[in-house]
């Protein structure tokens, strides 16, 4: 039995990314990197947006200390969605049709249907999985004493999404020095302060929210049926 992740994707962003992808195959000689590049970076700000939301999930009683937290991680999702918006029109731009074709079609490999939505799919270990599951479960009997564990999972969850979602595409492009450079330094600024504000809710947040945090994630998680 294998797993994937499964992150919803607007079907309208979607359609756009497919007139696109048929044009590069289609080999159009009107350059498609501007285009590509700002419907990609709409896709990445969807994605960031579901994952992220749980740094926004609170204690079932709020107080202005949790708000002020609340408003710390809403700093940083929208770190994050600017560094996207910036630097993925940026970095596509660089590339003419013939080296974008591939990327796009490397891209759509990972896009599945599934109850007639979108989502952008990757695969998920098995083992990743049942730890999530039984943290669920110790959480539900008092069995953690440090919440770090927790989120230390739900790390290593997004990292995976970040290696197969940013780190291997942008192999596909084989950037420059400089570039390729520029852009290690953004994707690991970015996923140093996401996971360094997971690392943080580890000491904010009581049993129910890191319970509501791991099944945030588990809702993403579905069994390959193909």
């Amino acid at each position: 039995m294998s797993y994937s992740i499964l992150l919803k994707i607007n079907e309208v962003t979607h359609g756009q990314f497919e007139v696109i992808r048929q044009q590069l195959n289609a080999g159009t000689e009107v350059s498609q990197a501007r285009e590509l590049g700002e419907v990609l970076s709409e896709i990445a700000c969807e994605i960031v947006e579901q994952v992220f939301s749980v740094l926004l999930i609170q204690n079932r009683q709020p107080t202005p200390l949790m708000q002020k937290y609340t408003a710390e991680s809403e700093t940083v999702i929208q770190q994050i969605i600017g560094a996207v918006r910036k630097y993925m029109p940026w970095s596509i731009s660089f590339f003419g049709n013939e080296r974008l074709c591939p990327f796009a079609n490397y891209f759509s490999n990972m896009i599945k249907y599934h109850d007639e939505q979108v989502y952008v799919s990757y695969p998920i270990d098995r083992n990743l999985v049942q730890q999530a599951h039984a943290l669920v479960t110790r959480l539900r009997n008092n069995e953690i004493s440090d919440m770090l564990d927790v989120f230390q999972t739900l790390i290593q969850i997004v990292d995976l999404g970040v290696t197969s979602l940013i780190r291997e595409p942008k192999k596909c492009l084989n950037f420059n020095t400089v570039v390729d450079k520029t852009l290690n330094g953004v994707i690991n600024m970015t996923a140093h302060l996401s996971y360094k504000r997971l690392e943080k809710m580890s000491n904010q947040v009581d049993s129910h929210a890191a319970t509501d945090c791991v099944n945030h994630f588990l809702a993403f998680m579905h069994v390959d049926t193909e």
